[in-house]
């Protein structure tokens, strides 16, 4: 999404609010991190939220999937040194 009308309109907008803001003694960092902050909250962001997803009270799926499961493409499959290369992951 580079070129778009909608781009097109609101990129020198907000860069002239940033801007402002710097000359108002905000950093420019600070102004965006509010920016993307406002944007992405209620007030402008309608999208629906997983509720799970940053719930602290809910439990992290901790299934543990075997080797079988877990599918690898056969160039890979059919080279018998493949695996030993792989990281080690500790189990959770």
């Amino acid at each position: 999404m580079n070129a778009t009308p909608a781009r097109d309109f609101l990129s020198p907008r907000l860069i002239a609010l940033i801007n402002d803001a710097t000359a108002h003694g905000i950093t420019r960092e600070v102004a965006v991190a509010v920016l993307i902050d406002l944007v992405t909250g209620p007030g402008f962001n309608d999208t629906p939220l997983d509720p799970r997803e940053d719930d602290p009270t809910s439990e992290p799926d901790l299934t543990r999937i075997s080797v079988a499961e877990v599918a690898l493409p056969s160039a890979e499959a059919s080279n018998p040194g493949f695996t030993e290369n792989l990281p080690v992951v500790p189990p959770r």
